[in-house]
Parts: C-alpha cells; structure tokens; sequence
C-alpha cells in the first residue's frame, strides 16, 4: 500500500534527501512545508508526516506535530535538536537525531508505515520514542 507523506522541514536539501527516500520506498510525498501555515495546507492529504523543530517560523514543529497527531497523522519528528522535545509531543510517535543515513531513511520510513498500518514494527536505534 501507499501511504502520502508530508515533510514538515525548512532546509530544502534536507528535504529533499527525506523525499527521495520516500519516493524510493514505494510510497508518495504530497508536500514540503517549511513552516506552520504550508503544514497545515497539506495536512489533509497526508497519513505520515515528518515534522523537524526549527522551522522558518520559528520554533513551531512541535506545535505543528501536535495537530497533525490530533488528526490522526502518524507524526514523527527529525531535528538537530532533540533536546528541545526529549519530554515528548502530545500524540507524535517520538523523535530521531538529524543527520540521516540512507539505511536510518529507510528504516524509519519502514517503521512509520508500520505505525500507520497497525503494526508495532521495529524502530530504528536512534529514534527515542515518546509512547
């Protein structure tokens, strides 16, 4: 099955990373957002979401996390700053440590679709999960 991803993430390059490794495991991106206002706009079409911290608004990701969480999106966030989360988000399925390798995209994209099929699925090492 395919499953509409939407990455919630301000550097482009990183984004881009994160979307072709989407894209080479079967599944489909519906949109990058670097800020609060974008995320919410493609929400509607997405069952996982990718949400990074920092954001072009701001500090906004773990808010953004949240409600699309509420909405029944499997939310996981990527940040260079776990720390600012390491109590947990509301919702969000838990937080992995930017960079990403190649393996650590796959892995957890695996493990979101996981999530979202119902399934517990395996995480991968570094993705401190939140529940």
């Amino acid at each position: 099955m395919e499953y509409r991803f939407l990455i919630v993430e301000d550097s482009l390059l990183v984004a881009m990373d994160i979307e072709d490794a989407v894209q080479r495991s079967g599944h489909r991106v519906t949109g990058i957002a670097p800020d609060m206002k974008v995320a919410l706009n493609y929400s509607r079409d997405a069952d996982i979401a990718f949400v990074d911290v920092r954001l072009a608004d701001g500090e906004t990701g773990p808010e953004i996390a949240r409600i699309l969480a509420d909405s029944g999106i499997v939310v996981i966030m990527i940040t260079g700053n776990p720390g600012v989360v390491v109590q947990g988000v509301p919702g969000v399925v838990g937080v992995m440590a930017k960079p990403l390798t190649d393996q650590t995209s796959r892995d957890l994209i695996q493990f979101a679709v996981d999530r979202r099929s119902g399934r517990p699925g395996t995480p991968p090492a570094r993705l401190k999960l939140f529940s």
